[in-house]
Order: structure tokens, then C-alpha cells, then sequence
């Protein structure tokens, strides 16, 4: 089975952090996706989840203190994989969702990619 492209895809970014989200953002736009975003907000970032055409998603677990499970349970629902993206490690996830995949922070841009083409085909 070939490897999940990211080519071509809209991909929601949330991430409060400017630096990192550029960096998302640059390795994203590198891999031929379309950014949706970026939000670094909780409100504005569910809007967005539930209203707009996404393939994919990076998720920064914690928001300036608000956690983003939210914005994730909206693209569950929809079907849309997703990432988070956090600091604290693969442990990121809430109990409630083991299932959910976390890349730790820092993240080389290669991981990030390899991760989320991993979502893309977990979900198929």
C-alpha cells in the first residue's frame, strides 16, 4: 500500500504559539495543503470545525490555558482526522480518548508530516 499524500489537502491549524504555527504552516504549504487558519482560540477554531471543508487538522492540546478537546470531539464527528501537538507529551490525550494521537513538542517537520499521514491512513 503507498503512503498517504498530503498534497491537495485543507488542513485546519490551531496553535496559539506564532512561531510554531508559522512552522506548521511553512511545512504544510511545503507538502502542497491548503491552511485553514490559523486559530489560536478555542471559539474560533470550533466555528471552523464544524462549518468548514477540512481534510486533515493539527491541534495544539492547550490554548492559552483552554484545552482544544472540543474542536477535536467536532472533527470526530465529522469524520476528519486530526493530530494534536503538545508539550506534555503522548499523554496529551484525554483519558477518555486513548485513541487520540499526539507529536510531541518540539517536533522535527519530518515527524509531523509522517504523523499525520499516518492519521490520513488510519482513518481510511
Amino acid at each position: 500500500m503507498g503512503q498517504a499524500t498530503l498534497s491537495g489537502l485543507r488542513v485546519l491549524v490551531v496553535e496559539d504559539e506564532m512561531l510554531v504555527s508559522l512552522l506548521i504552516e511553512d511545512v504544510l504549504v511545503e507538502e502542497g495543503c491548503t491552511i485553514v487558519g490559523p486559530f489560536n482560540r478555542v471559539d474560533a477554531a470550533l466555528i471552523a470545525a464544524r462549518t468548514e471543508k477540512i481534510d486533515l487538522a493539527v491541534l495544539d492540546v492547550n490554548l492559552a490555558g483552554v484545552k482544544v478537546f472540543p474542536v477535536a470531539d467536532a472533527l470526530a464527528e465529522r469524520g476528519v482526522p486530526f493530530l494534536f501537538l503538545s508539550g506534555y507529551g503522548e499523554h496529551a490525550a484525554p483519558p477518555s480518548h486513548p485513541e487520540w494521537r499526539v507529536c510531541s513538542k518540539p517536533f522535527r517537520p519530518e515527524e509531523l508530516t509522517q504523523k499525520l499521514r499516518d492519521q490520513l491512513t488510519a482513518q481510511k
